[in-house]
């Protein structure tokens, strides 16, 4: 039997390139189509990103190919109706937090479908690709932050506004196109940003900071507002206050105020410029999150638990062979009794991301023998293939 404890993701051999937005070009080069030729279909600007700005010439063949070869979708009222149009990103794997941050520079790509295929691999992205870039990203972003197992960004001298603007992009077209959110960011950070300050409520507002907390500063707090510290946890409690720019432990009838200040300080005060970039970006952007126990239930139903992973494994076959049935049990069960880091990469290998973001993971057999014996993932389809 396979053992599923050693997948392994998302290769960090550096690639070469930059990264290109623009439309696909019906002319096929081998299996995949290539981007338009910069010099007739693309200007370059300044900082490495593309525009489309293709030449009459070009633009009119185009047009009048399309329009002798395809029936254009009539609208209601008559008229043409124009389709969603497509851009493609190409991002370099070991560039993936600069070059996507480049991509969603530009707000019209909100308006687009995006396509995202990494460079010198030949792939073509059916969601796999995306939500693979999009899972890598904000795994590097994550990093740059403060925290435990919430995480709030803090500000950096490399990110400008435009920079927190395209963050809040990537946060949407994630979760819009491909139901991926990260849900280490803080749920009081991104309930600040979505719906405003006051709609941050003391429960949302300290669940967040006691995860924002390590785990020792986490059971220091909790007995602090139990009122049963011992000396080794007053000494504990000195040194948080002091980090959040106390110099001494209130009394106990104001030790519950004084750590709310603290949190509201760490989760939204610190990070109120960002949360400001947050809000004016996704305030234009429909969402469908209209109060905190949408964001809440959002957050919910994007964690990977046993229960919910196993119920996701699916076979198309009517009926099972002994063998394959043999199989399919020993993986229910190792979901089933897999911890959180196991649990995740193995969604992760099978979708290409740490979230539920897709309705099942479809199981198939093969019989295959030697070094060919190992289960294979199709993340585009959210397949595994296993022995």
């Amino acid at each position: 039997m396979s053992n599923f404890n050693n997948i392994d993701n998302l290769d960090d051999a550096e690639d070469s390139g930059v990264v290109q937005i623009g439309p696909r070009s019906d002319h096929y080069d081998g299996d995949l189509a290539s981007t338009l030729p910069l010099m007739n279909s693309q200007s370059e600007t300044d900082d490495g990103r593309f525009s489309e700005a293709p030449k009459e010439d070009l633009l009119q063949d185009m047009v009048s190919s399309s329009v002798e070869n395809l029936a254009l979708p009539q609208s209601s009222t008559g008229g043409v109706e124009n389709p969603k149009g497509t851009r493609y990103a190409h991002i370099r794997r070991a560039m993936i937090l600069d070059d996507l941050l480049n991509v969603f520079m530009d707000k019209s790509v909100m308006d687009f479908e995006l396509k995202m295929e990494f460079n010198d691999e030949m792939v073509v992205d059916n969601s796999g690709v995306s939500r693979k870039v999009y899972t890598a990203f904000w795994e590097q972003f994550l990093e740059l932050c403060e925290g435990e197992e919430e995480r709030v960004p803090k500000l950096r001298t490399d990110f400008s506004e435009d920079r927190w603007h395209a963050l809040g992009r990537i946060w949407a077209k994630g979760l819009i196109d491909h139901g991926i959110i990260p849900v280490r960011l803080s749920k009081a950070f991104i309930v600040a940003s979505l719906l405003g300050l006051p709609s941050v409520e003391e429960e949302v507002l300290m669940s967040s900071f006691a995860r924002y907390l390590s785990n020792s500063e986490r059971i220091t707090i909790e007995k602090a507002l139990d009122g049963v510290l011992g000396e080794d946890e007053e000494e504990n409690l000195l040194d948080l206050f002091s980090w959040m720019g106390a110099h001494s432990i209130p009394s106990q009838e104001n030790i519950r105020p004084a750590i709310q200040i603290m949190a509201h300080k760490a989760i939204l005060q610190e990070p109120k410029y960002i949360i400001d970039c947050f809000s004016k970006t996704l305030k234009d952007v429909a969402l469908n999150l209209p109060d905190t126990a949408d964001v809440l239930s959002l957050y919910e139903s994007k964690k990977a638990t046993n229960k919910n992973v196993a119920d996701m494994l699916q076979t198309d076959a009517l009926y099972l062979s002994q063998k394959e049935q043999t199989t399919f049990n020993y993986l229910q069960r190792y979901i089933k009794n897999a911890d959180q880091h196991k649990l995740e990469k193995f969604l992760r290998f099978c979708t290409g991301s740490f979230v539920l973001c897709t309705e099942q993971i479809k199981v198939t057999f093969n019989a295959e023998t030697c070094f060919g014996r190992r289960p294979v993932a199709h993340t585009c389809g959210a397949i595994v293939d296993v022995p």
